[in-house]
Parts: structure tokens; C-alpha cells; sequence
């Protein structure tokens, strides 16, 4: 059991319960949540090896032995299709002496640590262990040794894992989402290559709230998102139960309001994915699944981006962009990528200097647990499904905090 928090962390919890609710009640989170070392290292046991963690596409291991490697929670892993098709996380730590058996991304037939060359299948069975039979005899090693496994869920194609053995199925909590991308298909869309973000100055959390929230789009980005005005987003409700929050944002009078595109012209630039309804063509939805994934879906492509979260103030992530298989295999397929990934890099260096600079103001003794404005009615609902979850975990740890009206 991960050792009882400090009176720090349980004091931040205490002051949470003007964090919930709706725009005209709730505050937001205070700023040692984004800016404290030891609330992190709570938030990696209380969220992060706990909850379903989007770690990519199924389409990027598409054959047999294909494999990529991501660590989340200080842990190695390795997620590879096995020769039954079935997509597996292993922990890439040899079980020898602990050196990763393999990294980056590729395919194979086994995993073979380059320190001691004790190689394993792709279900994670021990295959071979040179010069251990002088120890003993490699059946019996094998019957104790493999890599370990976690619990996976493939969810319309996106490959989720998780450290808890014991988690409920995530399908079931993302049951709006469900409804809001019939008829993408996104289980059939294909993956562009995993694109690093690098290591970003900023905490997790405001990486999802600069998201999802439109109010900043026409300060932050003006010039630059009046196809998608905050004038034109929508919100929903959102139920205690659900695992994604997330609202849509219409398109502006381009084209009569439909396949706009974040891009100076303002409209698609690659083929709409066939079969949207004309609602699913008027708009844009970003989306929360937190604690790694956040999703912008146009009616022609399908955003994906994974969050690594490393530090306080330090996240690492990627990025796919999720097209048709027809817009895939046209040859122009890199060209149409590169532009999509253009027009988010102008919008992305903008998101950049302002959440930077936000994170280092959040040290500020000053920093305030402001109001939010209609156009952030995203924001108490990702505390909503945060502070429940902050709340259960210290009660594990037998250190219970009543979150509630004061």
C-alpha cells in the first residue's frame, strides 16, 4: 500500500468542495494541484495507476509483432499484437535483472533484452535464458518467470491499459461519447505515426482544462479559431457516472455551416469521413478522457492526443491524427498530414506561451481559486470527475476528507 498522504495533500483535498458543482457556484482548483510535488505523487497512485490510460490506436500495430513502448507511472511498457491478434501490455522490464527488453517501436517475433539476452515471447512467456540451466532447468525457470500484464480494453480502437487489476470496464462510463461518434467508425480510421510532443512546462490538468474549455479561443487564438467561435459552443450536462467530458463547437457560416477546418481557409482540407450526419458535420467536439487522452473530432479527421504526465510541471506526449482508410492510402495522404499538423502547430505555440506562463503564475501566493465563465462549463465538470476520485483514494489510505457544502 502506497504510504498515507501528508498532511499537505489531505489540507488540499480539505479545501476542494468549492471546486464542483456548476459556472455560477464552482471555483477553480487551488493552485498547489498543479504546482506541488507531493499532490503529484498522490495523483499518480490516487488517478494514474488506477484509471483506464489511452496509450494509442490499434491501427499503429496493425500485423502480428507489431509493437510500440510508452512508460506511464515510472513503468516500461510494451504494447504489442500478439500471433493470435490479441493486443497486449506488457511490462517491459526483464525479469532477470530489470533492463527493458526493448524500447521505441518496431516488429518481431520475441523480446530479447540486449543485457543478458533472456528473450520472451509476444504473449510474455520466458523463451529463452542462456547459461541459466547451470541454476535450473529452463522449464522450470519458465514456469516462474514472465513479463508481467496489465489489464487491457480496446474501446472503438483506442488502446487503453490499466495498473489496476481490479478496474471496472471503461466502455460503459464513455456511453455520450458512444452515442456522439456513431457513424465515425473509428475503430476502422487509420493512425498517423506517433508524433513526440516533447516534454511540455506545464501540469497535466491544464493541458485538459486549455482544451476543453472555448472561452481563451478568441483572445488566445483570435485570427485563428473563427471557424469554431466560442460564441458557438454548446454544453452538456454531465452525469457523476461518465468517464469523458467534453462539448461541441459549431462552425461559423462556412460552406452553410459545415466540414469547417482549423485552418486559414476555414474549411476540411481532406475528404469528410463518410456517413456523417449533417449535425456531426456542423461541428467540432474536444473531449476528455482523462487522465491521458484528449480528442478533437472534425468531420474529416479524428485528433488523438496522449498525455505522459512526468512531473508537477513537466508532461510529455504524443500526438495521431486518425483518417479514413481511402484518405490513407491516397498518395497524398503525408501532404494532407503535414498541412493538418501546420494549422495545430500555430494554434498549439499559442496554447504554449499562455499555459506556461499560467503554470508559473499558479506558484504565486496570489494565485486565485477564480470563478469561470459560461464559456467554461467543462471545468467543473473535469473537477467533478476529479475530486471524487481524490476523495475515494485517501480513503483507502484511511485518511477520509468529507468533500461537501460548507
Amino acid at each position: 500500500m502506497p504510504p498515507a498522504p501528508s498532511p499537505t495533500v489531505a489540507d488540499i483535498v480539505s479545501r476542494l468542495d468549492v471546486c464542483v458543482g456548476d459556472t455560477t457556484t464552482a471555483r477553480s482548483l487551488p493552485g498547489e494541484c498543479y504546482t506541488s510535488e507531493e499532490f503529484f505523487a498522490f495523483e499518480m497512485d490516487a488517478l494514474l495507476s488506477r484509471e483506464w490510460l489511452c496509450v494509442g490506436h490499434h491501427s499503429s500495430i496493425p500485423h502480428a509483432g507489431d509493437y510500440f513502448t510508452v512508460t506511464l507511472v515510472d513503468e516500461p511498457l510494451v504494447i504489442v499484437r500478439g500471433d493470435d491478434g490479441v493486443i497486449r501490455a506488457l511490462s517491459a522490464i526483464c525479469q532477470h535483472r530489470g533492463h527493458p527488453v526493448v524500447t521505441g517501436s518496431g516488429s518481431c517475433t520475441q523480446f530479447r533484452c540486449p543485457y543478458h539476452w533472456w528473450s520472451y515471447g509476444l504473449d510474455g512467456s520466458l523463451v529463452a535464458a542462456p547459461e541459466m540451466r547451470h541454476t535450473l532447468p529452463l522449464p522450470d525457470l519458465r514456469a516462474e518467470v514472465r513479463l508481467p500484464e496489465l489489464k487491457v480494453e480496446i474501446w472503438h480502437g483506442l488502446i487503453f491499459v490499466t495498473f489496476d487489476p481490479d478496474a471496472s470496464p471503461l466502455g460503459p462510463s464513455l456511453w455520450r461519447l458512444e452515442r456522439e461518434l456513431e457513424g465515425f467508425g473509428m475503430e476502422d480510421l487509420i493512425a498517423t505515426p506517433a508524433e513526440d510532443a516533447g516534454l511540455r512546462p506545464w501540469n497535466w490538468k491544464l493541458h485538459h482544462e486549455n482544451a476543453l474549455e472555448p472561452y481563451h479561443t478568441q483572445f488566445v487564438h483570435r485570427g485563428y479559431h473563427e471557424m469554431a467561435p466560442a460564441n458557438k459552443a454548446a454544453f452538456w450536462d454531465f452525469e457523476p457516472d461518465e468517464g469523458v467530458v467534453m462539448h461541441p463547437t459549431y462552425f461559423d457560416n462556412v460552406l452553410g455551416g459545415v466540414d469547417g477546418g482549423l485552418n486559414p481557409m476555414g474549411t476540411a482540407i481532406s475528404p469528410i469521413i463518410p456517413g456523417l450526419s449533417e449535425e456531426q458535420r456542423s461541428r467540432v467536439i474536444f473531449g476528455s478522457i482523462p487522465p491521458t487522452l484528449f480528442l478533437s473530432i472534425f468531420p474529416n479527421y479524428i485528433g488523438m492526443s496522449i498525455l505522459l504526465p512526468q512531473s508537477a510541471g513537466v508532461t510529455g506526449g504524443r500526438r495521431h491524427l486518425l483518417y479514413p482508410k481511402s484518405v490513407a492510402e491516397d498518395p497524398r495522404w503525408e501532404w494532407i498530414h503535414h498541412c493538418e499538423e501546420a494549422f495545430d502547430d500555430v494554434a498549439g505555440a499559442q496554447d504554449a506561451d499562455t499555459t506556461s506562463t499560467l503554470q508559473r503564475a499558479l506558484r504565486s501566493r496570489f494565485a486565485p481559486q477564480g470563478r469561470y465563465s459560461h464559456q467554461e462549463a467543462t471545468l467543473p465538470q473535469f473537477n467533478t470527475w476529479l475530486v471524487p476520485r481524490y476523495q475515494r483514494h485517501l480513503e483507502r489510505l484511511g485518511t477520509p476528507v468529507t468533500i461537501g457544502p460548507r
